[in-house]
């Protein structure tokens, strides 16, 4: 309770420490404060300022990747103000934002929608089938992304953009890195080696990791938690061709494969004797040709074709049964977007354009007997040869005064699902939705900024829901044809503030959301129950409120130091059931220190705490994850450092130093103990 207490009095005392320097710059070229002062793309689909958007904007950058070396995207994502990370196994993490996870938010690589038409309602694992290896840098857009994007962002969109390579001014020049990381207890052993070769018009990077990932050390008993560990390779390769000054043309391509992830907590429980993914795989492919112009209509203009393939292969036992159950689900993903640039004129600009994705969804199970080693084809989770085709027209506007900046944006999606189902029979529904956003800025000073922000967002009826029949979470799922999208309606008020000493912000937001599709007791055959599990269907049946409040704080101490902090309020209401909405996370935040040093020297260390979540809806209570009672809240302490000397780089990190017990709300897996992570890194050229 006493560190609880210090950490809300160092938030409470750095704002204060600032006063005096808010309003003053030093000249300091090295950046040592990232908030307010990254270009970003996400919450326009072009380059704006992310302090002169009205939108609440997280963002990681590569400096700070490299100093935190995170075992997986979703560690590195929890090190975003705002963003709650639930893990239900080592090989997962769904990011919660403002109270919303799952297929209620959406994750993007590169421009190009990661969620699929088989999305689950609740945590996931898909955003683990990143690389951090590869990643660039990350935007979190909180609150707001259905207008940009389309479905899913009901509470925000996450974009994870993987590195560039790098340009030779001085004719054709080869490097590259070689990196291995060991964490302590065998919980990480990783190997990546990447190459960049480049010319003046002709650059490609490529990269292969390969990643062991031993069982839990907690900071309690059991002390090792088993199953846990699971191993994965991935490759990704990208390429970018200038044509003059006028096109640019980019090939990409990501591979990850996860082999044997057991899903622990289905396992430790005893229902199970083996419930494991294997493999777990996601792959990526994308040209996009980028064309400069000088027009007004047409500044810009991106095409970009994709093609997505997603793998699951669920291998499950029940406890002292014979029989096997492979359930594969895969899903062939193509898509088209048009992005084009328009420079009305100094003050007004737009990205408007269309987008096109379609899903060819093969599912299949087989049960298999292994006494008799007899095998019997069985329907797939979802039915085999179902479709999802999403179409839609967008245009986003924004218009800059020395008073004022104002945005606004309109999005038309039409959706049309089709189930071809030999047990159910075959149905096709069209949802459609037309959504809109409108900002406003108003420049107190040119460093002091109120923004406010207005955005409707929706999340289409898929495939997981129309079609799913099979074991989910603690129910048997049964289809539901008779949907229509969710919607939301996303209200913010905020302030920023940004000097060369200092940068800060305050967001409080509202979201309502109705017709939210919620599983309701249902029966198949007169029955209510299979294989042990109550039945359920999905409706269209509820509504409910989100509200809360996120503050930032960046510091910089001297030409060198920089203090940080961040924290995060979220209050979720079920208006229909009367209760509070699931999954919730409590009040959660960061505080810290890092430096920079032209030595080559770098630190960081860091306070993560969370506080205890007594909030619970009756899905929380017969949740196994969650403790009798709620999850208790916890402190973190973690160091990290680093020395860089020419071509040779060596980072550590002693991870949770006082050993502290403890688990993330909703989780279904103890976090990570006292332990120590080391890092090499050689760069090589030629």
């Amino acid at each position: 309770m006493m560190r609880i207490i210090f950490f809300f009095i160092g938030l409470i005392a750095l704002p204060v420490l600032a006063f005096p320097w808010i309003n003053s710059d030093d000249g300091d070229t090295l950046q040592t404060i990232y908030l307010n002062n990254a270009v970003v793309i996400t919450a326009q689909r072009s380059e704006t300022n992310s302090f002169d958007r009205a939108e609440s904007i997280g963002y990681l950058s590569k400096s700070q990747l490299n100093v935190l070396s995170p075992m997986s995207a979703p560690e590195a994502l929890a090190n975003i103000a705002g963003v709650w990370m639930q893990k239900t196994n080592h090989g997962s993490g769904s990011p919660f934002i403002r109270g919303l996870t799952g297929y209620q938010t959406l994750l993007l690589v590169d421009g190009v929608r990661m969620n699929n038409s088989t999305y689950r309602s609740g945590p996931n694992q898909y955003l683990n089938t990143i690389d951090p290896l590869m990643i660039g840098h990350v935007e979190v857009l909180r609150g707001s992304g259905s207008v940009q994007y389309g479905s899913d962002a009901i509470g925000g969109a996450i974009q994870i953009f993987s590195s560039d390579p790098a340009f030779s001014d001085d004719g054709v020049r080869v490097t590259g890195d070689i990196y291995g990381k060991y964490w302590s207890s065998d919980m990480e052993m990783t190997g990546r080696g990447q190459i960049n070769a480049a010319s003046t018009n002709f650059a490609v990077l490529g990269g292969f990791t390969y990643k062991n990932l031993g069982d839990v050390k907690t900071g309690a008993e059991p002390g090792t938690i088993q199953p846990t560990g699971y191993d994965e390779y991935s490759m990704d390769f990208k390429a970018i061709y200038r044509f003059k000054n006028k096109h640019q043309l980019i090939a990409a391509f990501q591979h990850l494969n996860q082999m044997d992830v057991p899903l622990n907590h289905k396992i430790v429980t005893g229902e199970y004797e083996r419930y494991h993914f294997n493999p777990q795989q996601r792959d990526l492919g994308y040209l996009r040709m980028v064309s400069f112009y000088n027009h007004k209509l047409m500044s810009e203009v991106r095409t970009t074709l994709s093609y997505q393939n997603s793998l699951e292969v669920r291998e499950k036992q029940k406890t002292g049964s014979d029989v096997l159950i492979m359930e594969e689900d895969q899903i062939h993903t193509t898509g088209i977007n048009i992005d084009v640039v328009s420079k009305f004129t100094n003050r007004w600009s737009a990205t408007s354009g269309m987008e096109y994705y379609h899903d060819l969804v093969h599912s299949s199970a087989v049960s298999t007997n292994l006494d008799s080693q007899t095998e019997t084809n069985q329907r797939g989770l979802y039915p085999n040869g179902s479709t999802y085709d999403n179409l839609a027209i967008f245009s986003l506007h924004e218009y800059a005064s020395p008073r004022f900046n104002v945005s606004g944006g309109i999005r038309y999606n039409f959706i049309k699902l089709q189930v071809l189902d030999t047990l159910f029979g075959n149905t096709s529904i069209t949802p459609d939705a037309l959504v809109g956003s409108m900002g406003l800025i108003y420049k107190l000073t040119s460093k002091h900024h109120l923004v406010a922000n207005l955005n409707s967002a929706f999340r289409a009826p898929n495939i997981n829901d129309v079609s799913s029949f099979g074991i989910a979470d603690f129910r048997y799922e049964v289809p539901s044809y008779d949907l229509k999208p969710e919607t939301s309606l996303n209200k913010e008020i905020g302030y920023k503030f940004r000097s060369g000493k200092a940068s800060g912000a305050l967001h409080l937001f509202h979201q309502n959301l109705n017709d939210l599709i919620a599983n309701v007791p249902s029966d198949y055959n007169g029955i209510d129950s299979l294989d042990g599990y109550k039945i359920y269907k999905r409706e269209n049946v509820k509504s409910a409120i989100i509200y809360g409040g996120e503050a930032e704080l960046e510091l910089k101490l001297n030409s060198r130091i920089t203090s940080f902090g961040n924290l995060s309020y979220t209050y979720g209401q079920n208006l229909s059931d009367n209760e509070p909405l699931r999954r919730i996370p409590p009040l959660f935040g960061r505080i810290g220190l890092r430096g920079y040093f032209e030595s080559g020297f770098i630190f960081m260390g860091e306070c993560l705490m969370a506080g205890e979540q007594v909030r619970l809806a009756s899905g929380d209570i017969s949740d196994d994850r969650i403790a009798d009672g709620g999850t208790p809240g916890w402190v973190v302490f973690n160091l990290y450092g680093g020395y860089q000397i020419k071509c040779f780089s060596i980072n550590a990190s002693m991870q949770n130093i006082f050993d502290e017990a403890f688990r993330i709300h909703g989780s279904g897996i103890d976090g990570i103990g006292r332990s120590l992570w080391i890092l090499l890194r050689v760069q090589l050229s030629a």
